[in-house]
């Protein structure tokens, strides 16, 4: 291969680059989910206790998908840092993975806001679930691309820990699709599955160490 083909198949973008880009889109992300909390404007005229408690009770579903997807946003975040740290230089390939995966990152707020509105729908629920499964299949698939044959990594990493984080990685779209077939089943709480998630991690670490 000639120099100038090694240059075009380069993405010429530091990982420090993708990484402050991807801190930038999470922290956005996780930020504009409370946004999806609003408070009605009736809010403004009726001034009583038991009013404003009602319309505190009525926001519960907000609050339960703005907790969970802070919370699992985090967790991706802290994942996909550990992803980059083994990382030694992003190729084009890995660079597009990253950002499909980003556009995902950067729609959750919108899709907890949908599924706290419809709340008592299934559609609703598949919503902010099938989110969730996308953002987790793109965080496997950097994974695998980057150690896949050690394309993007030090040939001293072991595959132990390669194994594992592919492992780890699968937890949220395996519970993701395991709410979606509890939604397709007419289950309106099938996002609760997601309550389950500290579990199965601590299971996974269990298992390898």
């Amino acid at each position: 291969m000639t120099q100038e083909n090694e240059e075009i198949g380069e993405s010429h973008l530091t990982k420090g680059r993708l990484e402050a880009l991807s801190d930038g889109i999470f922290a956005f992300a996780m930020t504009l989910l409370v946004i999806g909390l609003s408070v009605p404007d009736k809010a403004t005229l009726v001034q009583t206790n038991a009013y404003a408690l009602q319309v505190l009770l009525d926001l519960y579903s907000g609050f339960m998908h703005y907790a969970l997807a802070f919370l699992i946003l985090g967790a991706f975040w802290l994942s996909q840092h550990m992803q980059f740290h083994s990382v030694r230089t992003p190729d084009k390939m890995f660079t597009w993975i990253n950002l499909v995966t980003l556009m995902f990152v950067a729609l959750l707020p919108f899709s907890a806001s949908f599924s706290g509105a419809f709340s008592g729908v299934p559609v609703g629920a598949m919503t902010f679930e099938a989110n969730l499964l996308f953002i987790g299949i793109g965080m496997s698939l950097q994974w695998w691309y980057a150690t896949n044959n050690h394309r993007l990594t030090e040939s001293t990493l072991k595959l132990a820990y390669i194994r594992k984080v592919r492992f780890r990685n699968f937890v949220v779209p395996a519970v993701s699709l395991v709410g979606i077939m509890f939604a397709l089943a007419g289950n309106t709480w099938s996002t609760a599955i997601y309550m389950t998630l500290p579990v199965v991690f601590y299971g996974v670490e269990h298992i390898f160490g």
